[in-house]
Parts: C-alpha cells; structure tokens; sequence
C-alpha cells in the first residue's frame, strides 16, 4: 500500500491568499496529494500535526524561518516558496527582492509568475536555488471558468480599487513602520527614506476622496468601492456612514470580497496610480482609468499609464467614465497590454495552479522524510494546534489581547489586526467546497 503524500501551505492573508490556496488544494488532491492550508504562524505546529511531505511557504524572510528552512531539508521535507506579489517594475527592487530569500535559506522549488523573475532569482542567490519555476499567476486562474463569477448587474457599474498600503502607517507606532521597512532602507534607494513614501501616500489618500466624491454627485453609476486588502479600510468606512441614504443606493462598500469576484461585476475599473488590479481588469477585457495622483516614482510608472485612460483632475473623472465606457480607446491598447501580460503574467490562461500542483505533486512523491528528527517542542506546538482547532479560532489567537479594559497599546493593535488576517479552520473548509462546488457544476 503506497504511503499517502501530504503537502502543508501555509497562508499569510485570508483577504489576499485563501482562495488561491483553496483552489491549489483542489488541484493536488485532484493528483493524491493530501493538502492542509494552515496559517503561516503555525509553521512550527503543522510540521509535527501533519508530518507533510512538501511545504509551500510565502516567504523565507525571517532568520527563524531561514533555519527552519534547513531543518526541514535535513529531515527529507521538501521546501517551496511561491511569493505573493511577483510583478516588480524597478529593476533595483526586483534584485533585492530576488536576493533577500536569504542566499543560506533551502528551497527546493521557487515558483515565479513572470521570466523576469526568475532571472533575478537565479542571479540573485548565485545559482543556489536550482528549481526556479515560471508558473504565471496562479490567483488569476479566476478570471477563467469555471471560477469566473457572472456579471449581475443591468446597470453601468464602476470598480474602484484604491492602493494606499502605506498611508496607514503615519498614523500607527513608529516602531511598526520602522521594523517594515528595515530590510529595505540600506539596500532599496526608493526606499530608504520611506517616511517620505508614507507622507506620499497619506497625501495621494486625501487626493482621491474628491474623484470618489464626483462620481458619487454624478448619480449615473452603481459604484463598487474596493481597498487594497492590506490597507485599514477605516477611513473608508467613516467616508461612507457619513454619507445620506440616496447617495448609499449608488455605492457599495466591499471590504471583504476578493478581487476577482469584483472586477467581472464592472464596467469599468479605475486604479490609484499602479495597481494589479488594472492587468487584472485587462485580462477580463475591461475597461481601465488610472488616477494620477502624486505620480512618484515608487507608486507611478509612465509606461503602464500609456496603456490606459489617465485622469488628474476630479472635474474630469465622469467624461473620463464616459470615455471608457465608450470603448473608443481600447483598440489603440490591445497589442501593448497583451505583451505586457505575456511579460508579466505569463499570457494568463486559467491554468496556473494546475502547473504549479503538477511541480509540487511530484516533488512530494519524490521526497521520503524522516519524522523521527521532528523536535519535542513542536509537538507540545501540536496539542495547541488541535485546540484551537476544536474552538475553531486563529493559530495565534489570544483571548487575553481581545479584552479591552483599557485602550491598547499600538504595538498590542498590531498583534490584533494580524490575528483578523489569520484564517481559522471553518475559513478553510468553506473554500475548499466552494471550490469543489465551481468544478462539480461545469463538468
């Protein structure tokens, strides 16, 4: 009777990653390959629950997580890493980026969505990560069917996708921004005076309210009001209570939906200045707008303002609207954006994840551990791993950081806004059978 092979990932962002992961799950056990989605902050407690054959990590940042890297080689358990974002337009930021999965970290396989990547990669840890794989976008498979969701909507609908990730940090713990940036600053000149960057990206937030404003005046549009999932849509959430009940029939606030059961939901997306939203919306033949905000150089790139419709000034967003929805324009874009997704995003297909399944299947029938090397305190790790799944609660929960005698510190808000990203066991079962469900309805 051949073993059973098993493969942990571990998920860093319900509202970014759960989806993808879930339906990379699908795809491995589609191939006998049994698949735990866990959170990343369980990376030590998944080893000994699920004595996997294969991890998939985000990231191999952490000097803690570099270590735990060989101890997983020097037990047989195969290592993987596929990266959240992969599309990185400065060339100095994608050689740091290639670089800092630190040179003595083990991966067996890196996964990649573009050949520019890759390249950076293999130069970037002088050739000691052999198995560098272009797999394309595996997040985007939904813009395909069978996960491609319906247009429901009769009437003309706008997407706006904002992208302020930094702005929340200038009101936050200094120390918070400080330990984000801290790998960057002495190795990324865009990034080494990053206050300026949050300063910039604060001011670029206040500057959109208007255009919002506009639209919303207008009353020709539905209007889907989308944050990036890694910003604090609380000031969001203040802008539209503050708003009358006519003018809330016209806009819906989605902080909670993914992305990709947004985009097919418009007609049109606008974008604050460079956002994967916009190739997104490409692949799904929509229409783009980009916002041009403060037009620095971390946040604006000139070359991907060329392939859409541009708006400065928030009296001109609703004949920009028009303008898009007329498609006049979209012709004159076809050719650059369809090689700026074969360059970027590997000619998305709807086949990513299926690639990348096939790499990790193999690799994990080839690998044969030893679990016996498995440490004692990861096992203690393990009888908290079965509790908080009995109580159905984050890995990293903690009741204590939830009483609220007294305001918390930052740094205690900070632990809480992780723990709120943190997928917990129902999260994961929800997915996986609303995954089955989209495959077992179009067979």
């Amino acid at each position: 009777m051949k073993e059973e092979r098993r493969v942990v990932v571990l998920v860093d962002n319900k509202r970014r990653d759960l989806p993808g992961t879930a339906l990379l799950a699908h795809h491995l056990e589609q191939r006998g390959i049994k698949c735990f989605l866990e959170p990343l902050e369980a990376w030590k407690a998944s080893l000994a629950v699920h004595r996997p054959h294969f991890i998939l990590f985000n990231h191999l940042l952490g000097s803690h997580l570099v270590a735990y890297s060989k101890e997983l080689r020097d037990m047989g358990v195969k290592v993987g890493v596929l990266p959240n974002e992969g599309i990185l337009y400065n060339e100095e930021v994608l050689a740091f980026n290639a670089a800092k999965f630190h040179n003595s970290a083990h991966v067996d396989h890196f996964f990649v969505w573009n050949e520019a990547h890759k390249k950076a990669i293999e130069k970037g840890n002088n050739g000691s990560i052999k198995n560098v794989h272009v797999v394309g976008v595996p997040r985007f498979d939904f813009y395909f069917d069978p996960l491609k969701p319906p247009k429901s909507s009769p009437y003309p609908t706008v997407l706006i996708c904002t992208n302020f990730v930094f702005a929340q940090y200038k009101e936050k713990d200094p120390k918070i921004a400080d330990r984000l940036f801290a790998p960057w600053k002495d190795r990324v000149s865009s990034y080494r005076n990053y206050w300026e960057l949050i300063e910039t990206n604060y001011r670029s937030r206040e500057m959109f309210f208007p255009f919002l404003d506009k639209l919303l005046q207008s009353g020709q549009y539905h209007i889907i009001l989308k944050p990036h999932p890694g910003e604090d849509a609380k000031i969001y959430e203040r802008w539209y209570t503050s708003l009358d009940q006519e003018d809330r029939r016209l806009i819906r606030l989605e902080k909670d939906k993914y992305i990709w059961e947004l985009i097919p939901q418009c007609d049109v997306e606008i974008a604050c200045e460079t956002c994967t939203t916009t190739l997104e919306s490409w692949i799904c033949k929509k229409p783009t707008i980009e916002l041009l905000l403060s037009k620095h150089p971390v946040f604006y790139h000139k070359f991907l303002s060329k392939m859409t419709l541009n708006c400065e000034n928030p009296s001109q967003i609703i004949p920009t609207v028009q303008q898009a929805l007329s498609g006049e324009k979209e012709r004159e874009f076809f050719d650059a954006r369809k090689k700026h997704l074969e360059k970027w995003c590997d000619s998305p297909n709807g086949h990513a994840t299926e690639k990348l399944a096939s790499i990790i299947a193999d690799a994990a029938k080839s690998s044969s551990p030893d679990f016996s090397k498995i440490p004692f305190s990861y096992q203690r790790k393990a009888f908290k791993h079965r509790l908080m799944n009995f109580l159905d609660q984050p890995y990293n929960f903690n009741p204590f950081s939830m009483i609220k005698f007294k305001p918390l510190p930052r740094l205690d808000q900070e632990k809480i806004r992780i723990y709120r990203k943190t997928i917990r066991p129902s999260d994961v079962t929800r997915w996986k059978k609303k995954i089955k469900e989209l495959y077992s309805e179009n067979r």
